[in-house]
């Protein structure tokens, strides 16, 4: 998971200024100064070697937040961020798009006097900054930068590399990390199978800690949980025992047995209560806001801490972190992606922006608001602040860039023959018990 704070300044009572972002990266804080610079990492230590950041290679600093999942391709490295340097010297600034992962980072090249931030395709990993002479700043979260007096602090729009003249802390370019493909020339499911067996594959090799997930009788849990089981990985998971399918439950339950642990946890009101202190306590606020382009449901907003959902993700942390897992792995996206929270045009959501009916020119709604934005970006901040204040890092199948491009590929057809099409081949074709045409659970 991690954390990290950029100043243009020294940064006075770091004990105060860090408090929320240490929660992500409780292994170990490392703070520098650099030419007058200060670099703050806080570090959750998941895969390769127990490595300190920044990382150095003469004029050029860099430090980040979240996991390259193809830094073997680029060298024989003892973490995945030291790919980073050698990267951007081969690469320059586009050196963003060579990377295969789900990360936020910050870039200073003092023989160029350039700072470069960018998130990754989804903004995955929160981001925030602001711009101008002796105004220059970025944090995982927006406050430390309040807390230090910074002004006009903005959040990193997904999908964006910024380069940043040091001289005077203004843009001077803004790139796109990566460009969709929107030619619907797929006729059948095979190369979005594919791509999503290598997602997870991808998420869960070379693994320290254990990893886990929110189990519910839907879809997205489902084809991760089922897809786990396929590669004989081992995992967790958790279930709040709710209004769910009993029956596919527990015809899950059973696939599980002897191959993965499954734990039960009841809507429990006093233990409900404690998750929800706790993150009201380590989280920094934050208020979702989401909308549709197609109606007048606009801009809703609801404090993170008071949402069921992140409070049941609190509760389920709560039991993760105590039983040693760290890695958490999310459905996030799904929703947003492969179905738009609708159906053949009928919107299961108000937030819908064309209720999963997907047109033969899919240029006339890409990207639509949730997307990139919406509810993506406010049920990401979700995940990331309420497993980031355990020191759990989430990872998220259904947001690889190449499991996207391959749903983008489908035609509309195959798009359009179920809710979630691809989801329902998958577990189709791989016999795994769902609750068919709804959005329940994790």
């Amino acid at each position: 998971m991690c954390s990290f704070i950029f100043a243009d300044k020294e940064i006075v009572n770091l004990n105060d200024v860090n408090f929320f972002t240490k929660f992500r990266g409780p292994d170990n804080t490392n703070h520098v100064v650099i030419s007058g610079y200060s670099f703050v990492h806080n570090l959750l230590s998941i895969t390769g070697e127990y490595t300190l950041q920044p990382f150095f290679n003469n004029d050029i600093v860099c430090i980040y937040n979240g996991e390259i999942y193809n830094y073997e391709k680029y060298g024989n490295y003892k973490s995945d961020g030291e790919c980073l340097i050698p990267l951007y010297i081969k690469n320059g600034k586009t050196f963003i798009r060579e990377l295969d992962g789900e990360f936020a980072l910050i870039l200073m090249d003092l023989s160029k006097n350039i700072l470069i931030l960018s998130t990754d395709t989804f903004k995955t990993k929160p981001i925030f900054y602001s711009v101008g002479k002796n105004n220059l700043s970025c944090s995982t979260y927006i406050t430390p930068l309040e807390k230090m007096g910074y002004s006009n602090i903005k959040k990193m729009e997904p999908n964006t590399t910024l380069i940043i003249d040091l001289t005077d802390g203004n843009i001077i370019e803004s790139l796109t990390v990566t460009e969709f493909d929107l030619n619907q020339h797929k006729d059948n499911y095979n190369d979005w199978n594919i791509s999503f067996k290598e997602s997870i594959k991808k998420r869960t090799k070379n693994l320290r800690e254990k990893l886990f997930l929110g189990l519910s009788g839907g879809y997205d849990s489902g084809a991760i949980c089922c897809e786990l089981l396929n590669q004989n990985i081992p995992f967790s998971t958790y279930t709040v025992i709710g209004t769910e399918n009993e029956s596919v439950l527990n015809k899950r339950f059973s696939l599980m047995e002897n191959k993965a642990i499954s734990t039960r946890l009841t809507k429990n009101p006093d233990e409900i209560k404690i998750a929800h202190d706790y993150i009201e306590t380590n989280t920094e606020p934050f208020k979702y806001v989401t909308y549709s382009n197609s109606s007048n449901y606009n801009e809703y907003w609801l404090s993170l801490v008071d949402d069921n959902g992140a409070n049941h993700l609190s509760h389920v942390c709560s039991k993760a972190i105590k039983e040693g897992k760290k890695i958490f792995l999310s459905g996030q996206g799904a929703d947003e992606i492969f179905s738009d929270y609708g159906f053949a045009g009928i919107k299961k959501y108000n937030h819908s922006n064309f209720g999963g009916l997907y047109p033969n020119n899919l240029s006339t709604i890409f990207p639509w608001p949730s997307f990139f934005n919406s509810s993506m970006e406010s049920y990401l901040a979700k995940e990331e602040y309420v497993a980031g204040s355990y020191g759990i890092e989430a990872r998220y199948p259904f947001l690889d860039k190449k499991v996207v491009q391959e749903f983008l590929w489908l035609n509309s057809d195959l798009k359009n023959l179920h809710y979630k099409s691809v989801l329902y081949n998958y577990l189709t074709e791989n016999n795994y018990p769902f609750t068919k045409d709804e959005k329940i659970g994790f």
